[in-house]
């Protein structure tokens, strides 16, 4: 089951690059990449992921996606920080793979997670 409700400010709580893009959003801008800051974006640039309806690790017990995240590195498609089992970060650490893009209609931001930076 996916929620889908843009905007709410519970969202951002947990979800820093989540946070952070609708910040810039709501000031009217775009995460700016800056190659020299971070070689995994570099590395990693956005592409079309789709749009995915469901999270590959989601069990019936668990609490209800929020939003979904596509890894970059492999295609694993998990929920996001804002979903309480977070299986999109969890992905990023078991994996160590770096970045993840936004899998929401409308965006196409990435967060690196070893330098915790938008792109």
């Amino acid at each position: 089951m996916l929620r889908r409700h843009r905007g709410d400010p519970d969202d951002e709580r947990h979800d820093k690059p989540l946070r952070l893009f609708r910040q810039l959003a709501r000031s009217g801008q775009l995460p700016v990449y800056q190659p020299e800051l971070c070689g995994h974006l570099n590395e990693a640039p956005a592409r079309d992921v789709d749009h995915p309806t469901t999270c590959e690790d989601h069990l019936p017990t668990d609490e209800p996606v929020v939003h979904l995240r596509v890894c970059l590195t492999c295609g694993h498609v998990g929920c996001c920080d804002s979903s309480v089992p977070r299986h999109a970060t969890k992905h990023a650490h078991a994996t160590s793979h770096p970045v993840i893009q936004s899998a929401e209609v409308g965006e196409s931001w990435r967060w690196c997670y070893p330098d915790e930076l938008l792109g």
